[in-house]
Parts: C-alpha cells; sequence; structure tokens
C-alpha cells in the first residue's frame, strides 16, 4: 500500500544536508534571505528589549558614546596635552564604529550557545541567529550617529555627500565582526575558553585600534615602514579613519593597499568563517 501524502517527497530536502564546501558561502546568504520574516522578528525583539527597563530608553545609545567620549577626552588631554577641540567627536566616532565591530563578533561567536535550546525546536537555519545581533548593533550604531549633531552646530562642520560613506563603513564594520564570529561559533561549542580570548582580544583590540587616538598620529611616530603594514592587519583601522575624514571633512592620506587589505580581510574572514560555520554548527549544538 502506498500512501499519497499530496507532497512531492522529491522537493523536500534536509536542511541540514552536506554541500560542497564552495557552496556554502552562497547558501548562507540563501538562508538568510529566505528566513529574513524571522530575522526582522528577532532583531525588533533585540532592539525593545535592549534598553527596555531604562528611564531614559533609546537615549542611551546617544548618551553612552557621549559620556564615553567625554571621559576619555578628559584622560588623554591630561595625559598627552591635545588641545584639539573636535577630539570629543573623533573619539565619538571611533567609540560608535568599535563598539559596532566588537559586539557583532561576541553576538555572533555565542550565537550557537545562546541558542542552544531554541535549536530542539525550531526547523530554522542557525545562521539567523547569528546574523540577528549585528544587524540590531547596526541600527543602533546608526541611531548613536545622532550623538555627533551638536559638533555640526558647534563647530560648523561641513554636511557634504561624503556623510553617505559611514553609513556603509559602519555595515563593513559589522560584516566584518560578524565574518570573524561565524568562524569562531562552533569553536566555542567545543572550546567554551575560546570566548575568553575573543573577549581578551576585544578588550586588548580597544587600544590598539583608532578610537583614542588617530591615524595622523600614527603616521607621524611609525611612517610607512613594517609597523605600519601591522597595524593595517586590524580590520577596524580603515573603517574608523574613513568614517572620521566623512564627517570632520578632513583626508588622513591613508595609502591604497590599506584599502585593498581591509576589504581583502573581510572576504576570507566570510569564505572562511561561512564555511566553517555552515559543516560545523549543527553538529558542534547537537555535542554540547
Amino acid at each position: 500500500m502506498v500512501l499519497k501524502t499530496g507532497v512531492d517527497n522529491s522537493d523536500l530536502t534536509p536542511l541540514w544536508s552536506k554541500r560542497s564546501f564552495y557552496h556554502y558561502p552562497f547558501v548562507m546568504v540563501s538562508d538568510i534571505l529566505g528566513s529574513r520574516h524571522l530575522l526582522s522578528l528577532l532583531v525588533k525583539r533585540d532592539i525593545a528589549t535592549r534598553y527596555r527597563r531604562a528611564y531614559l530608553g533609546f537615549s542611551w545609545a546617544i548618551l553612552e558614546p557621549l559620556l564615553l567620549a567625554g571621559v576619555y577626552s578628559v584622560v588623554f588631554t591630561i595625559l598627552v596635552g591635545s588641545s584639539d577641540p573636535l577630539y570629543a567627536a573623533k573619539v565619538i566616532i571611533g567609540v560608535i564604529g568599535w563598539s559596532l565591530f566588537s559586539r557583532s563578533v561576541t553576538s555572533s561567536a555565542k550565537s550557537l550557545t545562546n541558542s542552544v535550546n531554541l535549536f530542539q525546536f525550531a526547523r530554522v537555519p542557525k545562521s539567523v541567529f547569528a546574523t540577528n545581533g549585528p544587524i540590531t548593533n547596526i541600527i543602533l550604531a546608526l541611531f548613536s550617529l545622532l550623538s555627533l549633531i551638536p559638533f555640526f552646530i558647534i563647530h560648523d562642520l561641513p554636511i557634504t555627500i561624503n556623510l553617505l560613506i559611514v553609513p556603509f563603513w559602519l555595515f563593513f564594520l559589522s560584516f566584518t565582526g560578524w565574518s570573524i564570529g561565524l568562524l569562531v561559533a562552533p569553536i566555542s561549542c567545543k572550546i567554551p575558553d575560546v570566548m575568553n580570548i575573543v573577549n581578551f582580544l576585544v578588550r586588548a583590540g580597544f587600544f590598539l585600534s583608532p578610537v583614542m587616538w588617530t591615524y595622523d598620529m600614527f603616521s607621524r611616530r611609525f611612517g610607512g615602514g613594517w609597523q605600519s603594514i601591522v597595524a593595517h592587519l586590524n580590520p577596524a583601522i580603515v573603517p574608523l579613519t574613513e568614517m572620521r575624514d566623512a564627517v570632520l571633512g578632513t583626508s588622513s592620506g591613508m595609502p591604497s593597499w590599506a584599502y585593498g587589505m581591509c576589504i581583502g580581510m573581510a572576504v576570507i574572514f566570510y569564505l572562511f568563517g561561512s564555511i566553517v560555520f555552515m559543516r560545523s554548527a549543527h553538529k558542534a549544538v547537537v555535542n554540547i
């Protein structure tokens, strides 16, 4: 006897079926686009709960970089003696950009361990849970840019078309951090100590990135030697510097090879991150 269910079994494919590894970067994009409704719900949930119990609500997205910039500016001015009137604005841009990058890394890296209970009841791509955090952080980072409005008014900063580059570099920072997190997520399920290493590198990276210092300061100190090449292995240097130049109407004179390194690293991180995540995420969660 043959039971007719009305479903063509040839159209049913296992959610976690193995594919050729070079297909994984494209499959991940397809999975995320196919689950965009669920992804939007997760992002709305994260945004609603981020400041749910705070009296000032979303205002903290603006106040936090302002307060941090105030503290860092005072400390840096005392230590170095800098009298740059726009230094606080430079720090705000650095804080917003680096916070987005670091949170994208950690949120995607912890996505499997934080959502392991959901995977037992929901048959959805695990990449969705690794993606909602970075998207949430992008939205909050864009909102945080409103903290720069007083500097445009007080210092009469130019409003040019170059400002449209800022959201692009914010997306680029989040994309790079997300890609690194994809690479780390399955490994952290098997070796929990990996997250401690990631958290340490994120904290150390704050001081190794142009948050409290600028690209001009670095160039004057080290020039264009091997130190400059090593420094540009930090994927946040180019985006943070470009954001500052776009907002302040300046030019840091960054070499063309720096852009190539930055974009190349982002692509490599995504290719390896998507392959490792797609091949190992399901097995890593099952073995937790």
